[in-house]
């Protein structure tokens, strides 16, 4: 027995009793297995996913390695200078070492002639009497390799005793002076030239810099662009493995398994107690919700609207409690069955009823505030605008519209999270539902961002830096609050 008949044959046992009339023959779970089985053979044909394909890619998904998104190599790292690597004869040319600057230049004089890493006070002094100009290298190089540490290695360093000598006469009292300026003099064309050779040498190091700041920006751009395909791949097999099971629990007890009948009205009360369980299970905890939803109570206070609310698709309630809470009349209107009847004995005033047929059902200027929250995102957009204008009709004058919704500019909420839903229908950008309630006669809208995500590690003030934390890590969700115009405001 495969694992979606076992899956099934349970289902069906649970529910004998609740979908049997009494006094009806016993079901066959034969002939309803393989009902299913046909039925699955039929959506494999048509190229629909099943429950056990869906988590099955699922699975496979979210176990490939993304590592290679991340170019953290060591054949990929940038250099200015050039890679040393010591001789294994111990033998050099003061130009070997000569063409390292600064830190690496310290650090692999110590790896050639010492044979080992520079210790850190060694590292330090050596640096400060560079930058300052009281050594140069050929100082450094004179000072490892002629100590007795690098008397006991016996480097070889050829070309490195004559200027040694020089510099070392340039400390003698008086006489250095002179030997100094002599060796400048003659030196003059030398340094010019080398000054010339700085000039390119740093020209060419910028234009290495750019370029790789270039392939970079579209690294980073390519790698972004992936992880959002990864993204939606995911909430594609996550919405499959959601509506799979949606209609594998729905052919349980439907009428289009033989064997099996059940009203319209048995069907759908299926399908609410599994989107009800979903959002126990993935809208976070009622305390959770209300505590977020308390952002909008200085809003009513402010216009001092304590009745007539009426909350679209209110779920299992948390708004109106948190109203009731502040002494305040409100009721919902909810479609969904099941989080209706969860909602017994909590004494709250709640619709059964499609939001729209509800609100023509309403007179003219009969409410002081209408909200929605996560609700907009289950419509199409013909029946927002439909809303919209219902709203605006039973609304009193200088009623309030408060709407919430998921905001697609997070990366991660617009790609991925928004999909986990199979009931979502798109996202809202933010910028267009403003401009929609506006459009549709609404004054004074306020776009507020909500709900950052927390743990950011792109805190620097960089502008790749704050590109990604606003992708990934921006306000999860918005609200559009709007007015209706009163003859103060009109």
């Amino acid at each position: 027995m495969t694992d979606q008949e076992q899956i099934v044959g349970a289902a069906v046992a649970d529910q004998r009793d609740a979908v049997t009339p009494a006094g009806e023959p016993e079901i066959d779970i034969q002939a309803i297995k393989s009902g299913i089985q046909q039925a699955v053979a039929r959506r494999h044909a048509a190229g629909q996913t099943s429950f056990i394909n869906a988590s099955a890619r699922l699975l496979e998904l979210l176990s490939q390695d993304v590592s290679a998104l991340a170019n953290g190599s060591a054949e990929g790292r940038f250099r200015l200078q050039p890679e040393f690597i010591p001789n294994s004869d111990d033998h050099y040319h003061v130009r070997d070492l000569l063409q390292y600057h600064d830190r690496d230049f310290v650090w692999n004089a110590y790896r050639a002639l010492l044979k080992r890493e520079p210790d850190g006070e060694g590292l330090s002094a050596f640096l400060e009497k560079l930058r300052s100009g009281r050594f140069n290298k050929i100082d450094v190089l004179a000072r490892l390799r002629f100590s007795p540490e690098g008397k006991r290695n016996q480097v070889t360093i050829d070309g490195l005793r004559a200027p040694a000598t020089i510099r070392s006469l340039y400390r003698v009292p008086v006489i250095g002076y002179v030997v100094e300026l002599v060796v400048g003099v003659a030196r003059l064309p030398a340094l010019i030239r080398s000054q010339r050779q700085i000039e390119t040498h740093l020209i060419a190091q910028q234009e290495r810099l750019a370029n790789h700041s270039n392939e970079l920006r579209e690294s980073l751009a390519l790698s972004l662009s992936r992880l959002a395909e990864e993204q939606k791949a995911i909430a594609r097999a996550q919405h499959n493995q959601l509506a799979a099971l949606f209609l594998t629990q729905n052919a349980t007890r439907n009428g289009s398994v033989p064997g099996l009948a059940a009203d319209t009205g048995d069907r759908r009360l299926v399908l609410d107690e599994l989107y009800a369980s979903f959002e126990n299970q993935y809208r976070g905890t009622p305390e959770h919700i209300k505590e977020g939803l308390k952002v909008y109570l200085p809003l009513l206070k402010d216009a001092g609207i304590t009745s007539d609310i009426l909350d679209l698709g209110c779920g299992r309630g948390e708004w109106l409690e948190l109203l009731r809470e502040e002494g305040w009349q409100a009721r919902g209107v909810e479609s969904n069955r099941a989080m209706i009847d969860n909602q017994r004995g909590q004494n709250l005033e709640i619709v059964q009823a499609d939001a729209l047929a509800y609100l023509r059902g309403l007179p003219e200027n009969s409410l002081r505030a209408v909200t929605a929250f996560h609700f907009v995102e289950h419509v199409e957009f013909a029946e927002l605008i439909n809303l919209l204008d219902e709203i605006n009709r039973v609304l009193k004058p200088g009623g309030l519209l408060i709407v919430e919704t998921p905001n697609p500019k997070n990366l991660v909420v617009g790609a991925c999270n928004f999909y986990s839903d199979p009931t979502h229908n798109k996202p809202l950008f933010p910028e267009t539902l403003e401009f929609i309630v506006s459009y549709r006669g609404f004054v004074r809208i306020q776009l507020q961002y909500l709900h950052p995500v927390e743990g950011s590690p792109f805190q620097d003030p960089g502008e790749a830096s704050q590109a990604l934390n606003s992708w990934l890590f921006s306000a999860r969700d918005f609200a559009i609050v709007g007015w209706k115009p009163s003859p103060e405001t009109s």
